[in-house]
């Protein structure tokens, strides 16, 4: 017996150490698991917990506004609404849930013993009537916004679209991120059961997925109420209650619902520009000959700051989000994060869905202080105590720009006053001129003293009814489509500067030794010995009866005379003894090659060997005769007509170049000495003075119809400028036998730059004005920059002018 007791004894130990060594098995799994929850998944899983414990309510904040200098609102949020719908309503989940609480109520008996299938299949046999509930208040909110219904549903598939997407690349890239927080990946991936958990984790619903979406944007007042009291409707709904096998049993199931289930009409902003149409008056008396009348001419003009000012889009691009943070990380002062950043590092300043967002010029360039912080009430549902974060508004920003001022400029540019339209007085045989064709250009206006930015024209400016004219345009400096609206000419397009370049050359030729100040230099119509069909001067033509200027002055020019005829000889000579490389030097000190502002994504222009050379010496390869081109603007060099005011503002304030700016209140940019002989810059002023004061200058008069007329006739000024006409080789279409046609050909640019002031004063201003492939700068753009100066002095800028009392924003 004692054997047998034994040996059940031992049975029992052996029976004992399998159950322990069984349920140490299990501890151990438990503990594994415990252990990865704990050490892999655990700071997931803790986020998460916290977040369930946090509830946050977001409160809209206001987009700063947007002003000129004198204070005029360009951009404002205006308060509005917004139809919306919840994206559960929107997307069918709603429908869905109806229709299993139906079907369990129903059959609440037997609820619980039905196999998922047979409760899937009832819930879905209930479900469409839910739907077509759905789907008539959508009719009647179509009848009430006095929308077309067909519309709403675009509206809500887009929402749908949208928002699954979101979802979709949400769920990927969390997927990943808690795969690689477990130490996880395609070379450790893990079993199927941990890939399947991760996945539901990583599948939560996102932001978008539980609130309204907008299906009608913007209504007017009267719309937004009656959405309201639509949302107050209600309707009885009633649905046959069906059997387990989808049957009909008789039973009429009824419901008190709203007639469209999470519907609202939001308040929200519509972004609005006051002065996106301007309406001034043009005296017509101040105009050339043939088109010479009396009295102001109404004339409005539209989009006309659209490029500066910008527009926004509200919806929100997956790159904003993206910049938002790296502006947060590298960008943003310490102030600015502290403001914007809760305790939990939450981003009051983050996009959500219908967000404003700055797309083009400065709502793009300052989007994230115009944008402003929402306010925010945190909660934590452990303790109840709340934390709240008051809404802070986006900063104002005022332009340099004055907006009347602008529209007067683009006014007499508009193909109404008849300036930009191709004449054939004009007399060029190289523009890309069909008589009546309408001619595209740009003009600035520069503050002497500041370097602030007045007016900044560009035509034509893009039809803001067309959706292709918010988007990017083409690079200027390889661009096919030369008509393209969407580039801004004035900052963002580049052009050969031609002969208003000259007074450039001038002062750094003397100011770098290779230039004497009186010295006189023969102009003998062409500049290469034995090439006589190359580097000639303007004047050595047929037409003119193959003159020098030379001959035309009674003796050689010096640097003063030779500006104020524009003898080319007098340049390349200057431009051959400087060579490639301080001729680069020259522009490059006048602010050329670079962007002259942010604010709006200016173009830094040409310099140099085109395309770059491999060696990155901009000078590689270029010759004298290169050098010779660059003395009278042409060759290897292009910039913006910003670029050539801000230049000849440098010249006007002797050599100290400040750079352009936009925007007001900033700091003053640093001002940086070029180091100019200041002899050389009273020569080059005396030059242009020259130019359009003596009747010998290119920019005093022309012939028009037989009769002389000045190309300025402003009192009370005093105006220094030069012509330009710069040659680029282009394909263009013209009408050719009455059919447009793509002809290869050198056409020209028609520049004028200059200063004005008020009489026996200093220079204030500086002026450019460039009409593209327009032909002779003297006939074309002479004329505008005369309304240039008239619209100065009317908006008060210079003494003289007069203007209607109607003027102003629309």
């Amino acid at each position: 017996m004692g054997m047998y007791e034994q040996d059940g004894l031992g049975m029992f130990h052996g029976r004992l150490v399998l159950l322990g060594a069984l349920g140490l098995l299990g501890f151990l799994a438990l503990a594994g698991q415990q252990a990865r929850l704990s050490l892999l998944q655990g700071p997931s899983l803790r986020e998460e917990a916290e977040a369930r414990l946090v509830q946050l309510a977001w409160e809209p904040t206001v987009r700063g506004r947007i002003l000129d200098r004198q204070g005029r609102v360009l951009a404002q949020d205006r308060p509005t609404f917004d139809v919306r719908v919840d994206y559960a309503v929107l997307s069918g989940q709603w429908a869905e849930v109806w229709g299993v609480a139906l079907a369990r109520e129903a059959h609440a008996g037997v609820w619980r013993q039905l196999h998922p299938a047979q409760r899937d299949a009832l819930a879905r046999a209930h479900e469409p009537v839910f739907v077509e509930h759905v789907q008539r208040g959508l009719a009647e909110l179509a009848l009430v916004a006095d929308v077309p219904l067909e519309d709403i549903l675009a509206s809500r598939d887009a929402v749908v679209a949208r928002v699954e997407n979101i979802h979709d690349r949400y769920v990927s890239r969390r997927f990943e991120a808690l795969l690689e927080r477990a130490g996880l990946g395609e070379e450790a991936p893990p079993d199927a059961e941990l890939a399947e958990r991760l996945r539901a984790q990583a599948a939560r619903p996102v932001a978008e997925q539980r609130r309204p979406h907008t299906v009608i944007g913007q209504v007017p007042d009267a719309v937004g109420f009656a959405v309201l009291a639509l949302r107050e409707r209600t309707a009885v709904l009633e649905t046959p209650v069906l059997d387990l096998d989808g049957r009909p049993t008789g039973v009429v199931a009824r419901v008190r619902l709203p007639v469209l289930p999470g519907l609202e009409a939001g308040h929200a902003r519509d972004r609005q520009y006051p002065f996106r149409s301007v309406t001034v008056g043009i005296d017509r008396s101040t105009l050339p000959g043939p088109m010479r009348g009396d009295g102001f001419q109404s004339v409005t003009v539209t989009g006309t700051l659209d490029a500066i000012v910008g527009t926004t889009r509200d919806r929100v691009f997956e790159e904003d989000p993206r910049r938002r943070r790296a502006w947060l990380e590298h960008q943003a002062s310490e102030q600015e994060r502290a403001m914007a950043l809760t305790e939990r590092g939450t981003d009051r300043g983050r996009y959500m869905e219908g967000d404003h967002v700055g797309h083009a010029g400065v709502e793009a360039q300052l989007e994230h202080g115009l944008r402003g912080l929402r306010g925010v009430r945190i909660r934590r549902l452990d303790t109840g105590s709340e934390t709240v974060f008051e809404r802070a508004p986006g900063r104002d920003v005022t332009l340099t720009i004055d907006a009347l001022l602008q529209g007067r400029i683009a006014a007499a540019m508009s193909p109404e006053i008849g300036l930009a339209i191709a004449q054939h007085w004009h007399g060029d045989i190289n523009a890309r001129r069909d008589d009546g064709r309408f001619l595209a250009g740009a003009a600035v206006v520069i503050d002497i003293e500041t370097g602030e930015v007045l007016a900044m024209v560009s035509t034509p400016t893009p039809d803001p009814q067309n959706p292709a004219a918010s988007a990017p345009p083409p690079e200027s400096a390889a661009r096919d489509d030369w008509s393209d609206p969407r580039i801004h000419r004035a900052a963002q397009a580049v052009y050969p500067p031609g002969s208003i370049a000259k007074a450039l050359t001038l002062v750094w030729a003397a100011s770098r030794g290779e230039q004497r100040l009186g010295e006189r230099i023969p102009c003998t119509g062409h500049f290469l010995p034995g090439r006589q069909d190359i580097l000639r001067c303007w004047i050595w033509r047929p037409q003119y009866g193959m003159l020098t200027h030379s001959t035309q002055l009674g003796h050689d020019p010096d640097e003063a005379e030779s500006l104020m005829v524009s003898c080319n000889i007098y340049f390349y000579e200057l431009g051959r003894r400087l060579g490639p490389a301080r001729m680069l030097e020259a522009y490059r000190a006048f602010g050329a090659g670079q962007p002259p502002i942010d604010a709006m994504g200016s173009a830094a222009g040409i310099l140099g060997s085109w395309p770059v050379d491999p060696s990155g010496n901009p000078a590689a390869g270029l010759t004298a005769v290169d050098a010779a081109l660059m003395g009278i603007g042409q060759g290897p060099v292009a910039w913006s007509p910003l670029h050539a005011a801000d230049a000849y503002a440098t010249l006007a304030r002797g050599g100290r170049r400040l750079g352009p700016t936009l925007l007001r209140g900033d700091s003053p940019p640093p001002s940086e000495d070029i180091g100019l002989d200041q002899d050389a810059v009273e020569r080059a002023l005396q030059g242009l003075w020259l130019s359009t004061n003596d009747r010998r200058g290119t920019g005093y008069h022309a012939n028009i119809n037989g009769r002389f007329e000045r190309y300025f006739n402003a009192q009370g000024v005093d105006i220094w400028g030069k012509t330009g006409t710069a040659q680029q080789r282009a394909t263009l279409t013209k009408i050719v036998d009455g059919v447009p046609t793509p002809v290869t050909a050198s056409y020209t640019h028609a520049w004028f730059v200059g200063l004005v002031g008020p009489k026996g004063q200093q220079p204030r201003y500086a002026i450019s004005v460039m009409m593209e492939f327009a032909g002779s700068g003297g006939r074309v753009s002479a004329p505008i920059a005369n309304q240039v100066v008239h619209a100065l002095q009317a908006e008060g800028y210079l003494p003289g002018g007069q203007r209607p009392d109607w003027a102003g924003g629309l």
